[in-house]
């Protein structure tokens, strides 16, 4: 079942046309064959640093996506905990995922949230704040160099 709806513009779609170069303001992480990883426009919680793997190609939902594309989102998955890790000091990883109306999801292309978490982080209950521009190119840019 499709949830976009009709002429449903997808700003990942866009995000990955540019690829391997987007502009600085698109946040973008890391950028493999077949995933990239970006900070959102959002973070949770007051805790910064989270981040989205996705596919190059769309995909609606987990409903959607092909099995071959499993190890591409651990492998940049463990990339990204080990440098939230080594940037933030935090005590923990996080991931979710939405697929659905009644699932939360609110952008109809599969991707996987990342986290770094601490201790009574509130990360559950937390609002949904977003990020200054500023803010995310700087994170980005920091996650860039903890992954090299």
């Amino acid at each position: 079942m499709k949830n976009a709806p009709a002429g449903y513009q997808c700003p990942f779609c866009r995000i990955a046309e540019t690829l391997p170069s987007p502009a600085p303001e698109a946040a973008v992480v890391l950028v493999d064959t077949n995933v990239f990883a970006l900070v959102p426009t959002h973070h949770y919680a007051g805790i910064k640093g989270n981040c989205l793997v996705i596919p190059r190609s769309h995909y609606e939902n987990v409903l959607d996506i092909p099995d071959n594309l499993g190890n591409d989102f651990f492998r940049a998955t463990r990339h990204l905990a080990r440098a939230m890790r080594d940037i933030f000091q935090c005590e923990g990883i996080s991931t979710r995922q939405h697929n659905g109306p009644a699932g939360d999801q609110d952008v109809w292309h599969f991707h996987l949230h990342v986290f770094p978490r601490y201790s009574n982080d509130g990360l559950h209950a937390g609002q949904k704040v977003p990020y200054t521009t500023e803010e995310r190119i700087e994170l980005a840019a920091r996650l860039r160099t903890a992954l090299q």
